[in-house]
């Protein structure tokens, strides 16, 4: 029986993998961790063994050891971590994790990949002209732009600039280094894949319908999406970097049909359900091909409850589209997480939040 690891299991990201894992592979246990102490008693039924861990923001040192402990003692062949801020520190102490990392590319790829400022001169290098517009400081940056933590995801540390007006009141609220770019006005897409030793071998592509917060952020609500430039876009760099592993390149596609590169994830995504329930298997690269299939039915993926929160926001200021496309389409929507089919792991999502 072969054992992964993966956490943390309260997050909705970590409950879709546990899930499709458990209904794909009868030879796979899944192990899970947590540093939040409720999940000792509340987390997703998709969990076979479950431990409770350190919080990394107490003792990072202490985290990163309790895990290779985990690893190592439980003969864990393949590890899959899924929260954003310590995957690079993990990566950079692989060595502690035996080969349960071994499907991750070099470490220098992944902080290229992660890190905004090594992506754009890396791009640069390659004479590839898809990134928007950067600037040295808030006081030369044309306006409307954006400031971004250099090695964040979704909406954590971002500050939007889009008037003279918020360059005079929000330029104080500035935290840490971080990269000055111009501002996109359009819809986010997400090319997502799984790639080995720099060959896509499974890839799929989404757009975002609704976002949280709504001024752009985490992909709440999505639908499947085609562009054939999205390929020829992400192949010569996943190629170029020699990229093993998981990876999702975020676009943003303007009203003249402008594709822009605005970040890359090289982990695990919000919306990576949306190609799970259309048939993309991200993990048979890794973990082998399943008998069992799924019918490509385009469905539509939501983030429970925090979709409702939106619909809220979005009633008040008069944007009823994007409600009644959920309304529409309501045979069609898949909730990552079900209230009705994984109660005790729905409850331990809300608990993170808390």
């Amino acid at each position: 029986m072969k054992k992964i690891l993966l956490g943390e299991i309260s997050s909705y990201k970590a409950i879709v993998i546990a899930k499709y894992i458990k209904l794909h592979y009868n030879n796979v246990s899944v192990y899970t961790f947590d540093f939040i102490k409720t999940t000792k008693y509340v987390k997703t039924k998709y969990s076979d063994k479950h431990f409770v861990v350190y919080n990394p923001k107490s003792n990072l040192k202490k985290y990163l050891e309790q895990l290779s402990d985990i690893v190592n003692r439980n003969r864990i062949e393949m590890f899959i971590p899924v929260n954003s801020s310590y995957i690079g520190e993990i990566l950079k102490n692989r060595e502690l994790y035996g080969n349960s990392l071994s499907y991750y590319g070099p470490t220098y790829s992944y902080e290229i990949l992660n890190n905004k400022f090594l992506l754009a001169n890396f791009l640069k290098n390659m004479s590839y002209d898809i990134m928007p517009k950067h600037f040295e400081s808030i006081d030369n940056a044309e306006i409307p732009f954006v400031f971004k933590p250099q090695s964040s995801s979704s909406s954590k540390g971002i500050i939007y600039f889009m008037s003279e007006n918020d360059r005079i009141k929000k330029k104080f609220l500035l935290k840490g280094t971080g990269v000055i770019q111009q501002y996109i006005k359009g819809d986010g897409i997400g090319f997502s894949c799984c790639s080995i030793n720099g060959e896509i071998k499974e890839y799929y592509s989404h757009k975002r319908l609704i976002e949280f917060p709504l001024s752009g952020g985490s992909s709440l609500y999505r639908e499947s999406y085609y562009d054939k430039r999205l390929l020829d876009i992400v192949v010569p760099i996943v190629k170029k970097l020699n990229w093993s592993g998981l990876a999702m390149f975020e676009f943003k596609l303007t009203n003249d049909n402008q594709l822009y590169l605005i970040e890359v994830n090289p982990r695990v995504w919000g919306s990576i359900n949306q190609g799970l329930v259309n048939g993309v298997n991200y993990f048979s690269p890794i973990l082998g091909k399943t008998k069992l299939t799924q019918n490509i039915n385009n469905y539509k993926t939501y983030v429970s409850p925090l979709i409702y929160y939106a619909f809220l926001k979005l009633f008040l200021r008069f944007r009823f589209k994007p409600i009644l496309t959920f309304v529409k389409n309501i045979n069609h929507n898949k909730p990552d997480v079900s209230f009705f089919s994984d109660f005790s792991g729905y409850i331990s999502m809300i608990l993170r939040k808390i």
